[in-house]
């Protein structure tokens, strides 16, 4: 019974963690003079991320690479499969063309980038550290695409921004504060749900990765989730699916490089095989669909749901 509170414990204090550091980072990034689409594009990405990251950090500094590869594989195919097929089905989106020609193909090498370390047999701290260089030259290059954005885009990540607080003006005391106790809860409550998972894999006799695939990975996602689904209600396609995609980028170059940094991972076959191909497939299927035609139907959300469902069934009964 422990496991499970320490596992919903944790799960709050992360969601919670993450809401407060966006909240608090953005607000002094306005305080900074930040302008406010290069916020609303980078802040909440990189913010909504954050769970991903604590917990996979923790994991391997813990000696659980399992939980830290199965939290990132998870929930990059639960952003694509669950989160944006959930979102599409709910409301369709149009995005604008920039984004999908200019982070479409960022996620996709990111993704085959990983593929290919993985059939090394272990994710070294070394390669750990390229992703990191690779995603500080990413987040360059997102700040120079966000001073020249659509006119569209701009309007939908000004109208997200108002609708949401984020970057709202507010004293900087209270800014610090937020992203102060937004890093308290988001320490906190990794390490909770961690441990809650490796003694809640212990208890239902199945490994650590399904569990960290699966429940973990859904959990950690909960804010990508909500932005998503938030902003495809609100008719503001780009917000949806660039959270989509800056958070999976961030999952494979920031959350698996700074795991790997810790400790190396190593994969067994059926991650090389099954569970890495299929995160980049559904990469490739996820933008492939959204450029045809620059839109997603209902149709193509249920088929994404779809390719979720049997990838979760897959790694149940394997």
């Amino acid at each position: 019974m422990l496991a499970y509170f320490l596992f919903l414990a944790g799960l709050i204090a992360l969601a919670a963690g993450a809401y407060l550091l966006v909240q608090g980072a953005s607000r002094i990034a306005t305080v900074m003079g930040a302008p406010a689409v290069v916020i609303g594009l980078t802040v909440v990405a990189v913010g909504t991320s954050t769970p991903e990251l604590l917990t996979s950090a923790v994991a391997s500094w813990e000696e659980q690479p399992e939980t830290a590869l199965g939290n990132v594989i998870g929930s990059n195919i639960a952003n694509i499969g669950l989160i944006l097929g959930l979102t599409v089905v709910i409301a369709p989106i149009v995005p604008d063309r920039t984004v999908l020609r200019r982070e479409g193909p960022v996620l996709i090498g990111a993704s085959l980038l990983i593929v290919v370390l993985g059939f090394t047999g272990t994710i070294e701290p070394w390669m750990g550290g390229l992703l990191l260089i690779a995603l500080a030259a990413f987040v360059v290059l997102a700040l120079q695409w966000s001073r020249d954005e659509p006119g569209v885009v701009v309007e939908q990540v000004l109208h997200f921004q108002k609708e949401s607080g984020i970057g709202r003006p507010a004293p900087l005391w209270q800014a610090i504060a937020f992203t102060a106790a937004g890093i308290v809860l988001l320490a906190t409550g990794g390490p909770a749900l961690v441990t809650g998972a490796v003694d809640i894999a212990d208890d239902l006799g199945i490994s650590e990765f399904v569990v960290a695939a699966t429940i973990v990975a859904i959990g950690t996602s909960l804010p990508e989730l909500a932005t998503s689904i938030t902003a495809a209600l609100r008719r503001e396609a780009d917000i949806a699916i660039g959270n989509v995609i800056g958070s999976n980028i961030f999952n494979l170059l920031g959350v698996l490089g700074v795991a790997a940094l810790i400790n190396p991972i190593p994969l067994t076959s059926d991650m090389q095989w099954l569970d890495l191909p299929w995160m980049a497939g559904l990469a490739v299927v996820g933008v492939a669909l959204a450029r045809q035609g620059f839109a997603l139907t209902r149709v193509e959300g249920a088929a994404l749901l779809f390719a979720y469902v049997v990838y979760v069934g897959w790694i149940v009964i394997r």
